[in-house]
Protein backbone atom coordinates (compact mmCIF):
# COMPACT_ATOMS: atom_id res chain seq x y z
CA UNK A 1 0.00 0.00 0.00
CA UNK A 2 1.07 3.54 -0.64
CA UNK A 3 3.01 4.74 2.43
CA UNK A 4 1.51 8.24 2.24
CA UNK A 5 -2.03 6.85 2.20
CA UNK A 6 -1.31 4.65 5.21
CA UNK A 7 0.30 7.59 7.07
CA UNK A 8 -2.69 9.86 6.40
CA UNK A 9 -5.18 7.17 7.47
CA UNK A 10 -3.28 6.65 10.73
CA UNK A 11 -3.00 10.40 11.36
CA UNK A 12 -6.72 10.91 10.73
CA UNK A 13 -7.64 7.92 12.89
CA UNK A 14 -5.64 9.22 15.86
CA UNK A 15 -7.03 12.74 15.45
CA UNK A 16 -10.65 11.55 15.22
CA UNK A 17 -10.13 9.84 18.60
CA UNK A 18 -9.27 13.15 20.30
CA UNK A 19 -12.75 14.73 20.21
CA UNK A 20 -16.13 13.22 20.98
CA UNK A 21 -17.91 15.11 18.18
CA UNK A 22 -15.40 13.85 15.62
CA UNK A 23 -15.81 10.25 16.86
CA UNK A 24 -19.60 10.48 16.63
CA UNK A 25 -19.66 11.21 12.88
CA UNK A 26 -16.33 9.93 11.54
CA UNK A 27 -14.58 6.61 11.70
CA UNK A 28 -11.37 5.03 10.44
CA UNK A 29 -11.28 1.67 12.23
CA UNK A 30 -8.35 -0.72 12.31
CA UNK A 31 -7.69 -2.59 9.09
CA UNK A 32 -9.55 -5.77 8.25
CA UNK A 33 -7.80 -9.10 8.61
CA UNK A 34 -6.58 -10.45 5.26
CA UNK A 35 -8.88 -13.47 5.49
CA UNK A 36 -11.88 -11.11 5.88
CA UNK A 37 -11.14 -9.18 2.68
CA UNK A 38 -12.86 -10.61 -0.39
CA UNK A 39 -10.23 -11.64 -2.94
CA UNK A 40 -12.42 -10.43 -5.84
CA UNK A 41 -11.98 -6.78 -4.84
CA UNK A 42 -9.85 -4.46 -6.96
CA UNK A 43 -6.31 -4.34 -5.53
CA UNK A 44 -6.47 -0.70 -4.37
CA UNK A 45 -9.62 -1.42 -2.37
CA UNK A 46 -8.13 -4.57 -0.80
CA UNK A 47 -5.09 -2.51 0.21
CA UNK A 48 -7.25 0.28 1.63
CA UNK A 49 -9.32 -2.20 3.68
CA UNK A 50 -6.10 -3.62 5.12
CA UNK A 51 -5.33 -0.13 6.48
CA UNK A 52 -8.87 0.75 7.60
CA UNK A 53 -11.87 -1.54 7.44
CA UNK A 54 -14.08 1.02 5.78
CA UNK A 55 -14.27 4.66 6.73
CA UNK A 56 -16.67 7.50 7.37
CA UNK A 57 -14.94 10.75 6.48
CA UNK A 58 -17.51 13.51 6.73
CA UNK A 59 -19.87 13.03 3.80
CA UNK A 60 -17.80 10.22 2.24
CA UNK A 61 -18.32 6.62 3.31
CA UNK A 62 -16.06 3.81 2.15
CA UNK A 63 -17.67 0.40 2.60
CA UNK A 64 -16.07 -2.09 4.97
CA UNK A 65 -14.94 -5.61 4.11
CA UNK A 66 -18.14 -7.20 5.41
CA UNK A 67 -20.47 -5.09 3.25
CA UNK A 68 -18.57 -3.97 0.15
CA UNK A 69 -19.54 -7.01 -1.92
CA UNK A 70 -23.25 -6.64 -1.11
CA UNK A 71 -23.17 -2.96 -2.13
CA UNK A 72 -22.24 -3.71 -5.74
CA UNK A 73 -25.88 -3.41 -6.78
CA UNK A 74 -25.00 0.27 -7.34
CA UNK A 75 -22.97 -0.82 -10.38
CA UNK A 76 -25.88 -2.72 -11.92
CA UNK A 77 -27.43 -1.21 -15.06
CA UNK A 78 -30.59 0.81 -14.39
CA UNK A 79 -33.33 0.98 -17.03
CA UNK A 80 -33.59 4.52 -18.32
CA UNK A 81 -30.29 5.64 -16.83
CA UNK A 82 -28.34 8.21 -18.82
CA UNK A 83 -25.03 6.46 -18.05
CA UNK A 84 -24.75 2.71 -18.60
CA UNK A 85 -22.92 0.96 -15.78
CA UNK A 86 -22.19 -2.71 -15.18
CA UNK A 87 -20.26 -4.76 -12.64
CA UNK A 88 -17.80 -5.99 -15.26
CA UNK A 89 -16.44 -2.45 -15.73
CA UNK A 90 -17.40 -0.61 -12.53
CA UNK A 91 -16.85 -1.24 -8.83
CA UNK A 92 -18.59 0.80 -6.11
CA UNK A 93 -16.30 1.27 -3.06
CA UNK A 94 -18.55 3.75 -1.27
CA UNK A 95 -20.84 6.76 -1.35
CA UNK A 96 -20.55 10.53 -1.32
CA UNK A 97 -23.51 12.09 0.49
CA UNK A 98 -25.38 8.79 0.01
CA UNK A 99 -24.71 8.66 -3.74
CA UNK A 100 -22.31 6.05 -5.13
CA UNK A 101 -18.93 6.63 -6.65
CA UNK A 102 -17.13 4.12 -8.83
CA UNK A 103 -13.73 2.68 -9.61
CA UNK A 104 -13.11 1.70 -13.23
CA UNK A 105 -11.94 -1.90 -13.18
CA UNK A 106 -9.97 -1.41 -16.41
CA UNK A 107 -8.12 1.83 -15.59
CA UNK A 108 -8.34 2.18 -11.80
CA UNK A 109 -9.70 5.71 -12.16
CA UNK A 110 -12.41 7.01 -9.80
CA UNK A 111 -15.66 8.48 -11.14
CA UNK A 112 -18.77 10.03 -9.61
CA UNK A 113 -22.03 11.77 -10.43
CA UNK A 114 -21.72 15.39 -9.28
CA UNK A 115 -24.82 16.89 -7.70
CA UNK A 116 -26.97 18.23 -10.52
CA UNK A 117 -30.28 18.26 -8.67
CA UNK A 118 -31.45 14.87 -9.93
CA UNK A 119 -30.99 11.32 -8.64
CA UNK A 120 -27.52 10.06 -9.50
CA UNK A 121 -28.76 7.35 -11.87
CA UNK A 122 -30.81 9.92 -13.80
CA UNK A 123 -27.83 12.23 -14.33
CA UNK A 124 -25.93 12.37 -17.59
CA UNK A 125 -23.00 14.03 -15.79
CA UNK A 126 -20.50 11.31 -14.84
CA UNK A 127 -17.03 12.69 -14.18
CA UNK A 128 -13.60 11.29 -13.57
CA UNK A 129 -12.41 12.68 -10.26
CA UNK A 130 -9.03 10.95 -9.93
CA UNK A 131 -6.71 8.72 -11.92
CA UNK A 132 -6.48 6.21 -9.05
CA UNK A 133 -7.94 5.42 -5.65
CA UNK A 134 -4.91 6.67 -3.68
CA UNK A 135 -5.16 10.09 -5.32
CA UNK A 136 -8.91 10.09 -4.71
CA UNK A 137 -8.44 9.50 -0.99
CA UNK A 138 -5.50 11.87 -0.52
CA UNK A 139 -6.81 14.75 -2.64
CA UNK A 140 -10.60 14.42 -2.62
CA UNK A 141 -11.52 12.69 0.66
CA UNK A 142 -8.75 14.00 2.92
CA UNK A 143 -7.38 16.93 0.96
CA UNK A 144 -8.03 20.15 -0.91
CA UNK A 145 -10.88 18.88 -3.12
CA UNK A 146 -13.14 17.60 -0.31
CA UNK A 147 -15.42 20.66 -0.27
CA UNK A 148 -15.82 20.55 -4.04
CA UNK A 149 -16.53 16.82 -3.99
CA UNK A 150 -19.18 16.94 -1.28
CA UNK A 151 -20.57 20.48 -1.37
CA UNK A 152 -19.83 20.69 2.37
CA UNK A 153 -19.10 23.95 4.16
CA UNK A 154 -15.60 24.77 5.52
CA UNK A 155 -16.89 25.00 9.11
CA UNK A 156 -18.26 21.44 9.15
CA UNK A 157 -16.51 18.77 11.22
CA UNK A 158 -14.52 16.90 8.57
CA UNK A 159 -12.96 20.02 7.01
CA UNK A 160 -12.18 21.23 10.54
CA UNK A 161 -10.49 17.92 11.31
CA UNK A 162 -8.50 18.11 8.06
CA UNK A 163 -7.28 21.59 9.04
CA UNK A 164 -6.34 20.25 12.49
CA UNK A 165 -3.99 17.68 10.94
CA UNK A 166 -2.60 20.18 8.43
CA UNK A 167 -4.20 18.66 5.34
CA UNK A 168 -4.44 21.21 2.52
CA UNK A 169 -7.81 22.86 1.94
CA UNK A 170 -9.16 24.08 -1.38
Amino acid sequence: MNAELRRVVEELRSTVATRDEWRMLNSLPAGARPEDIWTGLPAPIREFLSATDGATCGDVTLFNAATVDSMQFYADPVDGAAVALGREEWFCPGVISDEPFFLSRSTGSVWYFPDTGVEWWMSSVFEKVADDFTTFFLEWVSGPEYLRLTGSEPEEQWPELLRQVGRPQG
